[in-house]
Formats: C-alpha cells, structure tokens, sequence
C-alpha cells in the first residue's frame, strides 16, 4: 500500500509525495486524513494523508519509494477538507505544504509533533436570551433565506437594518438541527459588534477569536469544532480551515471586505473559498453586505443561477 501525503515542509511540489505504508502500519489502519511521520531531506517531518493507493496502481520503481515512519494521530482531516487542500493548491497555483499549513494552526502541530496533545470533552451549553423580535421586513427576509433553494445567497442589507438580529435567528434555527455555523467578519471592530450581539443572546460558549486569544486556546476550540461540540464560531478568515463536523451554515459578513483574501502564500479569495466549501459539502452559505461586491451583485442579478440576491433595504426600528 501507498500514500500520497501533503508534508509541512517546504517543498516544490504541487499534488504531494508518495510514501509505502509498512505492514506494521498497515495493521494501525492508516487512512486518508490521517496525521504520519516521514523522512524528508534528513528530516522527520509531519505529513497528512490525501489518498491511499493499491499496489497496482504505481507505475514506478516502488524499492525507491521511502516509507512512513509512524502515524502520529488517530483523528481525520474530513473528506471535504483533503477536497479543499488539494483544489487549493491547485487552482491558485501554490506547493502542496502551503495548502496543508492553512489547515493546522503552528501550536497544534508542535502538540502533535511533541504527542502532548491531550483528548478534550468540552461540553458546550448555549442559552437563547435577549433575542429581539424580528420587523415584518426583517422576517421576510430571514424565510426567504431559510426557504431558499439555492445554496448561496447575496444578502444585501442596508447598515442600521438589523442583519446582524436576522443572522441570530439563523443561528437559533440551526442550532435547534444540531448544526455548526460559523460567522466571518473581517476585522477586530466587527469581533465586538457582532461577537458581542452573539453573546448577549447565546452567552459565553460563543467562539470568539481576536488578538487576545492564546496559539494554545486556538488549539482547544480547534479540537472542539472537530468534535462537533462547539457549534458557534465568530471569526476571521482563517476560520474557513477549521474542520467542521457538522457545519449548516457560513455567513460571511461584509463580504466585499478585501481583508477576506490572503496577499501571503498561499494567495486566495475568502469568497472563493466559501463557495468551494458550500459545493463540498452541500451547506448553504450567506454573502452580506450593505455594499456587496459587483462581481458577486452582477451574478446575482444577471447571469448566475447559483446565487440568489434578497435585499433588506430599510432602516430597523
């Protein structure tokens, strides 16, 4: 058996490196999202596993082909996200190890290295208080989101019309369904304005990520996003690489918002992303904004069948 792997070393590839699985970890069960450890340069190196392959199914010389050391974690990068690492490589033209790094923050994969990460069963208990009731306009809006039969929606909303009450009600909805949503906002002033609003109503459980969150707390919500227990997320983009159990809904808030794309390797468009994600994974994402973007404006109201546009043009009294 064979692996391709995705290291987090530098390296020129583009798609990843072939590794053999030995018998004695073919007995541990290795599989495609599994975090091992292999030989590179001189090094031993972290690496995730995209794909296993059969025997047959290599066409070289197989006695040059290095073998993995030892896997190093039982927990699985989710199939939707091994998708998303490898079209991120791929279409914004990047190494493989820059796609994988944006799925693994740096004091998690030092815990790993180290095997000092410790299991978690943080129990999450989410309150529903202080929620304001909906204008006529508003509800109008919220049913047109929910009813929707498309999976991505441009909703545009005046500033002082209330999107940030009709995103709690969407929330509210998807909680009851047992479902993640996660909530982008672009930048620190955001974090309080709607992370503050999230609070009020669903109390301290809300995941808030800003600048005074510690690499080893962002570790912790890391593993309780994975477990699915943890199921509000107000944060930035680099949210968007967390691995959701069961994520129902992505609202990215002021969506034309440039802080959204990476300038670093590797270079992306956070919108782009989202809509990657919500073709993966078949969840409905929400693009808002008082002043949407005119790329997304000129496909929702001309040629994109993808994307539906639902306005929320007046003042919340």
């Amino acid at each position: 058996m064979f692996a391709l792997v995705a290291p987090f070393l530098w390296t020129f590839d583009d798609y990843g490196l072939i590794y053999a699985i030995p018998d004695f970890l073919a007995e541990e069960n290795i599989q495609a999202g599994n975090i091992v450890e292999i030989p590179l340069r001189e090094k031993k190196v972290l690496a995730v596993v995209l794909n296993i392959s059969k025997d047959e199914n290599i066409n070289f010389e197989k006695e040059k082909i290095k073998d993995i050391l030892k896997k190093k974690w039982d927990i699985i990068l989710y199939p939707y996200q091994r998708e998303l690492l490898k079209w991120i490589s791929s279409y914004y033209i990047t190494p493989i190890h820059n796609s994988a790094s944006l799925f693994f923050p740096k004091n998690l994969k030092e815990k790993i290295q180290k095997e000092k990460l410790k299991p978690r069963e943080e129990s999450y208990n989410y309150q529903f208080e202080n929620i304001k009731k909906l204008s006529e306009t508003q509800q109008e809006a919220y049913e047109k989101i929910l009813t929707s039969k498309k999976k991505e929606i441009l909703f545009w909303g005046l500033t002082g019309s209330g999107k940030t009450e009709i995103y709690i009600s969407l929330t509210e909805h998807f909680l009851t369904l047992w479902k993640q949503v996660l909530i982008l906002v672009p930048e620190i002033i955001l974090w309080n304005q709607v992370g503050q609003r999230f609070q009020e109503v669903f109390w301290k459980d809300v995941i808030i990520i800003n600048s005074l969150i510690t690499d080893a707390t962002k570790t912790k919500y890391w593993q309780d996003i994975y477990a699915g227990n943890a199921k509000i997320i107000v944060w930035t983009r680099s949210a968007l690489f967390y691995p959701y159990k069961n994520l129902g809904l992505i609202i990215q808030d002021e969506e034309h918002d440039s802080s959204y794309d990476s300038d670093n390797s590797p270079r992306y468009k956070g919108s782009e992303v989202v809509q990657k994600i919500s073709k993966l994974t078949g969840i409905k994402v929400i693009y808002a904004s008082g002043t949407p973007s005119i790329d997304k404006m000129y496909k929702a109201k001309k040629w994109d069948d993808d994307i539906e546009l639902i306005s929320l043009l007046e003042k919340y009294k």
